[in-house]
C-alpha cells in the first residue's frame, strides 16, 4: 500500500536526555540572554521587552524540553509502549479540549470572586491552533482508514 502521508518516525533514545536539559537549564539561559540584551543596550524599551518577551523566554524552553521528551523513543520501542504513547496522547488532546473550552468559566469564576466585572479572556489562538490539531487528527485518520480499507478490498479479491 503506497503511503499518501509520510510516516511519524520517532526521535532517537538520546534526546529524551536533551529534553531534560532543555527543561533544567532552559529558563536560566534565557533569563541570562535577556539580562545580557538589555544590558548591552539593544533592547531600548525595557518594559514593552518584558510584558511582549516574557511568555516566550518561559513557554520555549518548557515547550522544546517536553517535545523531545514526549517525540523520544523509549529503549524498548514495543507495541504496548505504543500503545500507551497513543493514549497518552489521546487523552492529553481530550483534556486540552475541555481545558480550553472550560477557560472563560474558570476565569470569570475568578474574576468574581475578586470583585471585578465579568469579561471573556483571550483564547483565540489557543482556540485556533486546537481546531488545526482537531482537523488535521481528523483528516489524518479518515485518509488513512480509507487506505487500509481499499487495500484490505483489494487483497481479498
Amino acid at each position: 500500500m503506497k503511503e499518501v502521508l509520510p510516516q511519524v518516525k520517532l526521535l532517537p533514545y538520546r534526546y529524551k536526555r536533551y529534553g531534560l536539559w532543555v527543561l533544567i537549564i532552559g529558563i536560566p539561559v534565557m533569563a541570562l540572554l535577556s539580562m545580557a540584551l538589555l544590558s548591552v543596550g539593544l533592547i531600548a524599551d525595557r518594559q514593552n521587552f518584558f510584558t511582549e518577551w516574557s511568555y516566550p523566554m518561559v513557554y520555549y524552553p518548557i515547550v522544546i524540553g517536553l517535545a523531545l521528551l514526549n517525540f523520544s523513543e523509549e529503549k524498548e520501542e514495543d507495541e504496548m509502549v505504543q500503545h500507551l504513547r497513543y493514549q497518552a496522547f489521546m487523552t492529553g488532546v481530550y483534556y486540552l479540549i475541555v481545558g480550553i473550552l472550560m477557560l472563560p468559566l474558570f476565569t470569570n469564576v475568578i474574576r468574581l470572586l475578586e470583585g471585578k466585572a465579568m469579561g471573556m479572556p483571550d483564547v483565540g489562538g489557543m482556540l485556533g491552533a486546537l481546531s488545526l490539531l482537531l482537523f488535521y487528527t481528523y483528516i489524518y485518520f479518515r485518509i488513512r482508514l480509507h487506505q487500509i480499507r481499499k487495500a484490505l478490498e483489494a487483497d481479498e479479491e
